[in-house]
């Protein structure tokens, strides 16, 4: 009996890496993206604000689709990616510090990233924050969960993007967000306010077997011939006014 219990002692001992989730500072997450380090963890709990706006690289921009006002942008150079973790503090690609006199629009900065983007069943607990980021590579952001809100408005996706079966508990802002290829939102749950007016979809969108339990503002947007809301459902109010499909005026069946 002692031997079987201490085999079984050292084998949950063996799992226990797997199990567990180890804490990490977003410090050291910031320190590898200067050194163009690969970014990649799983299982665990990052804690403090990940600002991203702040690289060693960031400089100050003009003559950009962004940059109405004083503006930075930094870049991340190389792949990032999270499965299971939890951001503690806030995911910061995008920020407006306000002036110190009341005059002005205040100075913007905003984060891109030139590798592919992983967050797989990811919970965000604080503010997220992407507006105009431009993702050149695939994003995915499937099984994530955001507790408040998750700002994407005017970000520009190039390449293939996924955010099936994620969860938004706040407001979802994809408003005049650009997909220019296949973008997923397949069984993705939106709590509160979805606006996605003015967004712009070159290649499918897919919302099959999505929920909406707030209001779903698509007003303006087109969407291309092979879209797709196949099973959603609309439980609060939707807009669909001046919304195409392939073109043509668009208004799914609400149930």
């Amino acid at each position: 009996m002692k031997t079987l219990l201490t085999a079984l002692m050292l084998a949950a001992t063996a799992l226990l890496p797997s199990w567990a989730q180890r804490t990490v500072t977003a410090k050291e997450i910031l320190d590898k993206i200067n050194r163009r380090e690969t970014v990649s963890y799983e299982n665990a709990t990052i804690t403090g604000d990940l600002d991203l706006t702040e690289l060693d690289n960031k400089r100050r921009v003009s003559d950009n689709r962004w940059a109405t006002n004083e503006a930075y942008e930094s870049v991340v150079e190389t792949p990032i990616t999270f499965r299971n973790c939890t951001f503690r503090g806030a995911f910061l690609a995008y920020k407006n510090l306000e002036p110190v006199r009341l005059k002005g629009n205040g100075i913007l900065y905003a984060t891109h990233f030139n590798e592919a983007v992983t967050f797989e069943n990811c919970k965000f607990e604080q503010e997220s924050e992407f507006k105009y980021s431009d993702f050149k590579q695939r994003a995915l952001y499937t099984g994530s969960s955001f507790r408040k809100e998750a700002n994407f408005k005017y970000a520009r996706f190039r390449a293939a993007a996924d955010f099936a079966d994620v969860r938004f508990g706040a407001l979802a802002n994809f408003k005049y967000t650009a997909f220019k290829e296949d973008i997923a939102f397949r069984k993705a749950r939106f709590e509160e306010y979805a606006d996605f007016k003015y967004t712009k979809f070159d290649e499918g969108a897919t919302f099959q077997n999505a929920r909406f339990n707030g209001m779903a503002d698509f007003k303006y947007t087109r969407l291309p011939r092979n879209s797709s809301f196949e099973d959603t459902v609309f439980d609060g109010p939707a807009d669909f006014k001046y919304a195409t499909l392939n073109g043509r005026k668009f208004s799914p069946a609400l149930r």
